[in-house]
């Protein structure tokens, strides 16, 4: 067993907009969207799920309490995925000085389609992974989880406020690994109650 600790990031407060309810808490077979991602999270290779929500999110925290995560909630709600990204690395840093060979992933919240066998393959082939940088891709498209080297922790710091994570490979400063994966879920996010309704019809048996 690896001696380097992965820390899991999972940015959740965004509002549903689109879903018109809370996305996280929809059920999905036996289990909310939030409960699958968290066990596919809660395998031997991740050392702390660290799921970051709204100050006001009293719903989804109450939901939390009995999970293995640790649930952080800013006094300022993130405005975006980045602002998520970087309380998270703020607090982990805090509680557990990374060295910086050790790791964290980032994954939405809402990918709940992911098993813990394909993060477990995928925390394998990190630990082999020569790059700064980890992107899983199926039929060459870039899907969850991204797997970060800590050393990069402070690459996410220096962005400019309109630029997301992925400018850091879009601009060319940082040339990602891309580890085939031939699971589709990787690509498979929930925005809308359309696309809720087909991973119904999809992923739960009657």
């Amino acid at each position: 067993m690896t001696t380097r600790r992965l820390f899991a990031i999972v940015p959740a407060a965004g509002r549903s907009r689109r879903m018109g309810a809370h996305k996280l808490l929809l059920s999905l077979g036996s289990e909310t969207v939030i409960q699958r991602l968290v066990r596919a999270l809660s395998g031997e290779s991740v050392k702390k799920v660290v799921i970051v929500a709204r100050r006001d999110d009293a719903r989804l925290a109450e939901h939390l309490a009995d999970l293995p995560v640790e649930l952080l909630q800013p006094e300022t709600d993130p405005p975006d995925m980045k602002s998520s990204v970087q309380y998270a690395l703020s607090w982990i840093k805090e509680c557990y000085q990374p060295a910086e060979d050790e790791g964290w992933l980032l994954v939405p919240a809402d990918h709940p389609v992911l098993e813990q066998s394909v993060i477990e393959e995928l925390c394998q082939g990190w630990e082999q992974c020569p790059a700064d940088v980890m992107i899983p891709v199926y039929q060459n498209r870039k899907g969850h989880p991204t797997f970060f080297r800590w050393s990069m922790a402070k690459e996410i710091f220096k962005l400019p406020a309109e630029q997301g994570i992925n400018a850091l490979w879009q601009r060319g400063g940082v040339q990602p690994h891309l580890q085939s994966c031939d699971v589709p879920e990787i690509l498979l996010d929930l925005d809308t109650p359309e696309e809720f309704d087909e991973l119904q019809k999809k992923y739960v048996k009657d």
